[in-house]
Formats: C-alpha cells, sequence, structure tokens
C-alpha cells in the first residue's frame, strides 16, 4: 500500500457538508468544527498515572458540520418533537457507522456505536444549560484518522463534539475543561479508563510543535518545536486494529494502581500525591525484592517511571536539536514497552525493528495504547520516501500484510472552519 496522506480539512469539510446536505435536506448548517488526532511522540501509558507525556496533533481530523439549539423541555412532548425536529440526530461519513437519534432531554446512556462517544460528551455539557432547558442538534461528520489505529480517533470525534456543543450553547469552556469533560466521557460512557493526553491535545495543540504535558498539574510544561526541517515524523499504521475497552488496557490501569498503593504502603501514605509520578526506580525495585508487588507489577511499574524520565530527556534533546540523542529515546521506550509493559504485538515490533535498520531513522517506536495500531519514527526528512518504500515492501514480505504510512508535522488543535456556500445557494 503507498503512502496515504489524510485527506486535508477542507476536503472533510466537504464531504461532511454534502452528506449533511443528503440526509437533511430540509435543513441548514451553520456550525462547522474540527478536532484532530495525535500520535504520542513518546510517554506512553504515562498520563493515567500522573506523569509525562508528548503529543502532536496531527493534520488528520475529525471534521463536522451541523446545527443546533438550547430548548425548553417542555417542548420535547410536542407534535415537532413527535416528528424528530426536537431529536439529536448525527450521521458520519465512516464505512459501518448508522445514522443515530436520540433525546438529550431523558437521560442518557451508553450503547448504540459510536454514538457512545457522542452522547457521552453530550452528557457532560447538559450541565451547563438553564433549569427546564435542554439541547437539540443535527450534524455530520466526516474524519481523516484512521480506526483503531492508535490515533485518537476517539478522543478527535469527542473533542469536535465538544467544541460543537459551546458553539450551540453559546458557553465557550477553558480548553484544559473541554479536554477534561471529553476525558470523563470515555471513562463513563466507553468504559475506556484512559488518562487525559489525547483530548489534551486535540484540544490544546499547537501548529509546528509537540507539547510535553505535565498530567498531574494538566499543563503544557514546554512546547517542543522542531527545530530544524531536517527531520520528520513518519507514521505506519500496522492495520492490525484493537478496541482500548474491551483489551488488555484496564488490565494495565489496575497493575500501575497496585503498585502505587504499595508505594505508599512502603514509604508512607503522603510521599506520593501523584502516584507513580513520584516514584524512583530505586523504590520500585526495593518494593520487588520487599515482596509487596509480583514479577508483573514490578515490570509495569519500571516502564512508567523510567518512561517518565525519557520523555523529558526527549523534550530536552529535540529543544537543543539533538535528534539523535531522541531518537535513541524513542528506541529505548519501545523495548520497555515491548518488554516490560508488554502492550506491542508482532506486527508493531516487525515495524520497529525495520525502521530502526532504515538509512536515516533516528529512532522508532511503538505508539498509542498498543496491542496493535501504529508506530512513529522520527527520519531526515530526505530519507522518508525512502523509509515509507522500504516498510511497505518489506512487511508485506515478512508480516504478509499491508501498512500504511504518511509523513506528518504537528498540527493545531480544535477550532472552527468557514462553512463552504454551493453555487446553488449563491
Amino acid at each position: 500500500m503507498a503512502s496515504v496522506e489524510p485527506e486535508a480539512k477542507e476536503v472533510l469539510l466537504t464531504r461532511a457538508q454534502a452528506l449533511f446536505r443528503r440526509t437533511y435536506p430540509e435543513l441548514s448548517a451553520d456550525i462547522a468544527v474540527f478536532a484532530p488526532g495525535r500520535v504520542n511522540l513518546i510517554g506512553e501509558h504515562t498520563d493515567y498515572t500522573n506523569g509525562f507525556v508528548c503529543p502532536m496533533a496531527l493534520t488528520a481530523a475529525t471534521v463536522i458540520v451541523g446545527v443546533g439549539d438550547v430548548v425548553d423541555e417542555d417542548a420535547v412532548g410536542s407534535a415537532a418533537a413527535a416528528e424528530g425536529d426536537l431529536l439529536c440526530r448525527i450521521v458520519s461519513t465512516a464505512p459501518g457507522t448508522e445514522l443515530a437519534v436520540f433525546d438529550c432531554g431523558r437521560p442518557l446512556t451508553p450503547g448504540g456505536g459510536w454514538s457512545t462517544y457522542v452522547k457521552g460528551v453530550v452528557a457532560e455539557y447538559l450541565g451547563d444549560l438553564p433549569p427546564r432547558k435542554t439541547l437539540v442538534f443535527t450534524f455530520a461528520c466526516a474524519s481523516s484518522v484512521p480506526l483503531g489505529s492508535g490515533l485518537s480517533s476517539s478522543a478527535s470525534l469527542e473533542v469536535a463534539v465538544a467544541t460543537f456543543l459551546e458553539r450551540v450553547t453559546r458557553r465557550p469552556q477553558p480548553l484544559v475543561t473541554r479536554a477534561l469533560r471529553c476525558q470523563s466521557a470515555e471513562h463513563i460512557f466507553a468504559n475506556t479508563p484512559c488518562g487525559i493526553m489525547d483530548q489534551f491535545i486535540s484540544a490544546m495543540g499547537r501548529e509546528g510543535r509537540a507539547l510535553l504535558i505535565d498530567c498531574a498539574s494538566n499543563k503544557v510544561v514546554q512546547e517542543v518545536q522542531f527545530l530544524s526541517d531536517d527531520y520528520t515524523i513518519v507514521v505506519c499504521d500496522s492495520k492490525v486494529k484493537h478496541n482500548l475497552g474491551e483489551s488488555e488496557y484496564p488490565a494495565r490501569v489496575r497493575e500501575c494502581r497496585s503498585a502505587e498503593a504499595a508505594l505508599r504502603s512502603r514509604f508512607g501514605e503522603g510521599n506520593f500525591p501523584n502516584g507513580l509520578r513520584d516514584a524512583t526506580p530505586s523504590m520500585v525495585e526495593d518494593l520487588h525484592a520487599a515482596g509487596l508487588i509480583d514479577d508483573v507489577v514490578h515490570r509495569r511499574a519500571f516502564h512508567v517511571v523510567t518512561e517518565n524520565d525519557r520523555c523529558q530527556a526527549f523534550a530536552a534533546a529535540m529543544a537543543r536539536g539533538d535528534f539523535a540523542a531522541a531518537g535513541l529515546l524513542m528506541n529505548e521506550s519501545h523495548a520497555s514497552l515491548r518488554d516490560n509493559f508488554e502492550v506491542s504485538c508482532r506486527e508493531l515490533d516487525i515495524l520497529v525493528d525495520l525502521a530502526q535498520s532504515c538509512k536515516g531513522v533516528a529512532g522508532s517506536r511503538m505508539t498509542g495504547g498498543g496491542f496493535g495500531g501504529c508506530t512513529v519514527t522520527l527520519v531526515r526528512t530526505g530519507d522518508v520516501k525512502g523509509l515509507e518504500a522500504f516498510l511497505q515492501s518489506r512487511y508485506r514480505a515478512v508480516a504478509a500484510k499491508e501498512c500504511a504510512t504518511f509523513a506528518s508535522k504537528p498540527g493545531p488543535g480544535a477550532g472552527e472552519l468557514e462553512l463552504k456556500e454551493s453555487w446553488w445557494q449563491r
């Protein structure tokens, strides 16, 4: 499979508008928003333990086009509501998704495929409304973020929905609040105990910069600017899909919580307000030697503690333009994710090994929750095409699978788009 560049936001906007008009010809959309996916350069499985992460927003994004309003709850029982005019209606261009309809005037519950993520975010925003008011809206969405690839397609959708709802309610929220609400939606409705990283970078991404984020304070510690055009990020999709809500992800969260409980028991409750974030490798070794954690939890905790160190060192290396040092840290991160955290898989290991052997590559690692998804590689810009061709041909030969690659620079966080006027509307 050749290099697949994500569709530009303008193309997604056109697709979403066309779907909206086909599905709801009686309505006129007046809101258009987008929210990007993300790739995490380093700092994996550290966000839900209050650690450090260093993601960048991608140019791949979810675009929503629609219309909405705040209405009296009493109107939901009217004749207009009976005809569907006061319900929430959503449709997507994604294959396998169905048009979904739900009533914000009634308690929202999980379920319903992709609409679960939408309903989860809506539930977070209903509390902003005055008494006896509710939401009605209709939207169409289009996305270039690959589903189940570890590039945060769910966070991209959630943050796009949140941005849309803030336009409908005319109550813009601080970006951190927006991200936290979307994280809560994923916890409660999608049953995925994720950290804040995905929603944070989708809401707050900066064009041309990755962000070193402190997940304990929910603050940006450092904007990591690419000081040279000599290096580029290449993302490679293994085409191995996963569902974090039904995978080993929740088990890793529990294992980290077990290590944090052991730390507090051993060294004092008040010494670890941020859990593993406050621990050192020697403390983790002490817990293991004392028999307070088993071999598995030891490996999990050791990864998290050392990954926090790697993440901060990576940001410092990138800031001074030391791409060789940054790449070595990426390689070390993958080895730890593979051996200590055990969230890699055969296909990801093949892609990383291939990339690390390729000309011009400073470093490569799996990215995202794991168990499939994508790798991220730091490579000399002049060697991008060679890397992509090498990965595609060798992955096919070794893994008997196709992969998809694309190069990316850091893109902007969520925002509004200008609706395009079609020729028949002029």
